[in-house]
């Protein structure tokens, strides 16, 4: 393997076949800049939504890094292959990153009368997918990648801030670190404020960010995006625990899709 002096290298991808699915899934790996040259552990980020997130998310990494603002750290990105068609690219992650089927609540605007009906029942699948990454995928690449046990991340952004927080929530020790943008966190009808209000004491490092404009754009709106994020936060917060650090932030002018580059810079000089 080529040494990369300054900056991460990224390995061909790879696909993933899970019994527990009727899908395969690509994997993408990111090598920190020093990793040939010095045979210790790193941290690990996982970033879900990998044909979305995965190149932005290292190439803000290696910048990061090369200036001295956040530590290395291997990022490992999952998701479906690039060539996925955009429908089921969608009907995927819904089964993945929710809890329950019907994962699109009840919402006013006329974009939700153009949903299929068959997609808003495709959730459900959030906790086998939990379990892909920690207990299947996790101890495979660890066999071959040099992962710090103790410091494993999750990316997830929109719908992949619900299967964070999930996560958070029902697998506190899986991970550490929790970087969620977006999360639609009262999808699933509240689920995930059923499982914090029956859960016990939580740890680990969340930061959760969104767009100052999702407050008012239709779909956003509608989708109580910046509105159950706010909630969750002062949730946690309320509940006092004393092992999990929060920070929440709301980037200025940004919509949905360009709060992403802010949430995942602002988190990883955070987290890392």
């Amino acid at each position: 393997m080529a040494t990369s002096a300054h900056t991460y290298t990224v390995l061909p991808p790879r696909t993933v076949r899970s019994p527990a699915f009727d899908w395969s899934h690509e994997v993408q790996i990111a090598l920190p800049p020093s990793y040939d040259g010095s045979g210790r552990s790193y941290p690990v980020l996982w970033a879900t939504d990998a044909s979305l997130t995965f190149s932005l998310t290292v190439g803000t990494l290696a910048l990061l890094t090369a200036s001295g603002q956040t530590a290395e750290a291997i990022v490992v990105g999952i998701g479906a292959p690039a060539s996925t068609d955009a429908m089921e690219f969608s009907r995927r992650r819904a089964y993945e990153f929710y809890s329950r089927e019907r994962w699109l609540n009840a919402g006013v605007g006329a974009q939700y009368a153009q949903v299929p009906a068959e997609f808003l029942n495709a959730g459900g699948g959030a906790e086998r997918f939990l379990a892909f990454l920690a207990d299947e995928l996790r101890p495979q690449l660890a066999n071959e990648f040099r992962f710090d046990e103790t410091d494993h991340g999750l990316l997830g952004d929109s719908a992949g801030g619900y299967f964070a927080i999930y996560a958070l929530l029902t697998r506190n020790t899986a991970f550490a670190k929790y970087l969620i943008g977006s999360p639609a966190a009262s999808g699933c009808a509240d689920h995930l404020f059923e499982l914090e209000q029956e859960g016990s004491a939580l740890a680990g490092d969340v930061f959760l960010g969104a767009g100052e404009a999702e407050m008012t754009d239709p779909f956003t709106a509608s989708g109580d995006i910046l509105g159950s994020m706010t909630r969750l936060t002062q949730t946690l917060r309320l509940r006092d625990h004393p092992d999990l650090r929060l920070t929440s932030r709301i980037f200025p002018g940004e919509n949905h899709y360009s709060a992403v580059p802010a949430v995942i810079t602002a988190g990883l000089r955070h987290l890392y």
